[in-house]
């Protein structure tokens, strides 16, 4: 009798443990399907680990700070983080992913390459993507995706053009080109060179394709050797560009380095060590908002990623369509996001054009000076 009433006990235990169980899951599910899903997409291992966590990162910081504010009527943001290993293949198959998803909008890709194809899935299914670090002219450029693709940094005409005033500006006369094998490199070099060659007495005396990842530059070196330039501009991201520069100036040669946006993240300084001193690189303004800069430091333990910035704007922009069409639409969304007009970000106001890229781009110059960037203009 004893072990009968035991069992019995036992039974109506897991029943109720269960049925619990059950309820809780349920309430899970709810609060799941009640929330708005938004996605971020950028590498977060590998070359470009540095700049795409910085993109998660910001991204991250914009949802949380939203959430304790009670979230969007209410209802929590959910963001779905994805590594898309910086591989056009890789990336494509994310979009695919996140279309299933059935997120309201994408935060994302870094790479050109990847942000071109995704953007095609991200539009066929009505889902707009802001992309923090893709410069490709290209990207914006197309009739089918126009309506859902937007960035929050400029172009690569806009930067090539920056970057020529200024060796113009430095007076700078024999000029090298080194680029990646990505089409972020030959989209900007090619801008670059395009306003060089416009101008008066400056020559390119050097262009050559490096393959990202690459260990030995002694073969451009030596090369770069016999042309004696007043300037390499290099165009890629911070780990290739301070393995170059380490041995650059091992070569005994002290050419001034001007570096793209790609390299601006100081794991470049950490990795290049003192052989970064005096480095020029591009990159978005001075983030000034402190609040902001504490708020990062406090939950991530580091200063500032290269794309953290206008991450967190993209990422408010996005919010701040959902709030205003107040649906799951993304389409809705997308057409809010077109609307943006003066959004107060951290990097300026933010207005779109027609194509979805910024009315009023910036970038600034940097030189490092005792292993911090220090902004030139």
């Amino acid at each position: 009798m004893m072990r009968n009433k035991k069992s019995i006990v036992c039974c109506l235990l897991s029943v109720v443990f269960l049925f619990g169980c059950s309820k809780i899951q349920k309430t899970s599910q709810l609060v799941e399907n009640d929330a708005y899903k938004i996605a971020v997409a950028a590498p977060q291992f590998g070359p470009y680990q540095a700049l795409g966590v910085s993109i998660v990162n910001g991204a991250q910081l914009a949802v949380d700070l939203k959430n304790q504010l009670g979230g969007i009527d209410g209802k929590k943001i959910k963001l779905i983080a994805v590594d898309d290993g910086g591989l056009a293949g890789e990336g494509t198959w994310r979009a695919r992913s996140l279309v299933d998803e059935m997120v309201l909008g994408v935060i994302g890709h870094l790479n050109s390459d990847i942000s071109i194809p995704a953007s095609e899935i991200y539009s066929k299914a009505m889902i707009p993507e802001i992309s923090p670090g893709s410069t490709n002219p290209f990207f914006t450029e197309r009739k089918p995706v126009m309506g859902y693709v937007f960035r929050t940094i400029g172009r690569d005409d806009q930067q090539g053009e920056l970057s020529a005033r200024f060796a113009i500006s430095q007076h700078f006369k024999k000029i090298a080109v080194l680029h990646n094998n990505r089409d972020y490199g030959a989209s900007l070099a090619s801008e670059f060179v395009n306003q060089i060659n416009s101008a008066k007495d400056l020559e390119i005396v050097f262009y050559e394709v490096y393959k990202v990842g690459s260990n030995d530059f002694s073969k451009e070196i030596n090369n770069l050797k016999t042309k004696l330039p007043d300037l390499v501009f290099f165009v890629g991201e911070y780990g290739d560009a301070a393995k170059f520069l380490k041995q650059l100036r091992g070569a005994g040669l002290k050419t001034a380095f001007l570096g793209s946006e790609g390299v601006f993240d100081q794991e470049f300084i950490n990795s290049a060590k003192g052989h970064s001193e005096r480095a020029l690189v591009i990159s978005l303004p001075e983030v000034k908002d402190k609040k902001f800069l504490e708020d990062y430091k406090n939950k991530f333990g580091k200063e500032l990623g290269s794309y953290s910035a206008n991450s967190f704007d993209a990422t408010n922009i996005l919010i701040s369509a959902i709030e205003k069409v107040k649906e799951k639409n993304p389409d809705k969304i997308a057409k809010a996001i077109q609307e943006t007009k003066n959004f107060p970000g951290l990097t300026g106001n933010i207005s779109f054009d027609e194509k979805g890229d910024l009315v009023d781009p910036k970038f600034s110059i940097y030189v490092v000076k005792n292993g911090m960037f220090v902004t030139v203009q």
